[in-house]
């Protein structure tokens, strides 16, 4: 049996505290499924910790924002060295640097890119940020790969950065539009009725960010001063294009979108030149001759086509 096969095979025991909110149960159910003792850990628990957290192989923190690094620092005093401590939080350096501080044991940061309404792990993205003793969790890492998942490593700070423009701005955006639909009573069905297949798919956005709970939804935009700057930046970014609007400067609204235009040409142009070097790289790998201009004549025909739907 090699390493992999026996980390999968073995059971561990492994306690979530949070495990009776909706993303520790969906947890609980993937790791249960592989033969794992999961123990579902909640606030009225502590007068058990000793015994849940004391004899755990793992404990997974899955609880609201502003509690994390407060409940990281209560758990550890129940955990022995060879206990390993993870959390799912949306943040990532400030639960990192407390579980390295309050315990002796493996620690690791990991935050599942998806919402506990998914089915699996399957094609999901799982960022991880190494802490220490990242061989401890070999076994836990194999099984998310297993399950499907693309695991993404990252330091903390890279993660916290980067997820106020995936996480926070873009949260606040679509939660503005939703606000203004609300104020504004629109029909929604009956827009639904004469809507593209985009603006359907941004009201399915909008249904399912307004089914979760109001209070993660303010912890997501307020989590980070970096996220609530970022937020307020754009809020002008907002003020500054409605002014355009409202003096119908058609000549300033123009060069916005041509100076944006030009950034996204960048990006689309590092798309290219990737997925040319795949392809490229497949060829080669494959004792084909690559072909120099397979990406050449994407671009043509497509100069005047504004996309607004």
């Amino acid at each position: 049996m090699t390493s992999n096969e026996h980390n999968q095979s073995e059971s561990r025991r492994i306690t979530i505290i949070g495990g009776w909110g909706q993303m520790g149960q969906f947890f609980a159910r993937e790791l249960s499924s592989f033969g794992h003792q999961v123990s579902a850990f909640g606030n009225e628990d502590w007068l058990r910790a000793d015994e849940l957290l004391g004899d755990a192989d793992l404990v997974l923190i899955s609880v609201p924002i502003e509690r994390t690094v407060e409940v990281i620092q209560r758990a550890a005093q129940y955990l022995k060295p060879t206990t390993a401590i993870a959390d799912i939080t949306s943040i990532k350096t400030e639960p990192l640097k407390a579980m390295l501080e309050y315990h002796k044991g493996a620690v690791i940061g990991l935050h599942p890119m998806f919402g506990p309404k998914v089915k699996s792990f399957a094609e999901q993205i799982v960022v991880v940020c190494s802490g220490r003793d990242d061989d401890k969790f070999e076994w836990l890492l194999d099984f998310f790969a297993a399950k499907g998942s693309k695991l993404v490593e990252s330091t903390p700070q890279e993660h916290d950065k980067m997820m106020v423009v995936i996480q926070a701005m873009r949260h606040f955006a679509r939660f503005s539009l939703g606000v203004f639909l609300a104020e504004e009573n629109i029909d929604i069905q009956r827009s639904l009725s004469m809507s593209s297949p985009t603006y359907r798919q941004e009201i399915d956005i909008l249904k399912r960010l307004f089914a979760q709970s109001s209070h993660l939804s303010a912890d997501i935009m307020l989590a980070t001063e970096e996220r609530c700057e970022a937020i307020v930046s754009l809020a002008e970014t907002y003020s500054r294009l409605a002014k355009l609007v409202q003096q119908k400067d058609r000549e300033g609204l123009i060069r916005e979108f041509e100076s944006t235009q030009s950034f996204f040409n960048q990006v689309l142009d590092f798309e290219e030149k990737s997925e040319q070097e795949q392809v490229n790289n497949y060829l080669i790998n494959n004792n084909l001759t690559p072909s120099k201009n397979l990406n050449k004549n994407k671009k043509k025909g497509s100069e005047n086509i504004l996309i607004t739907t």
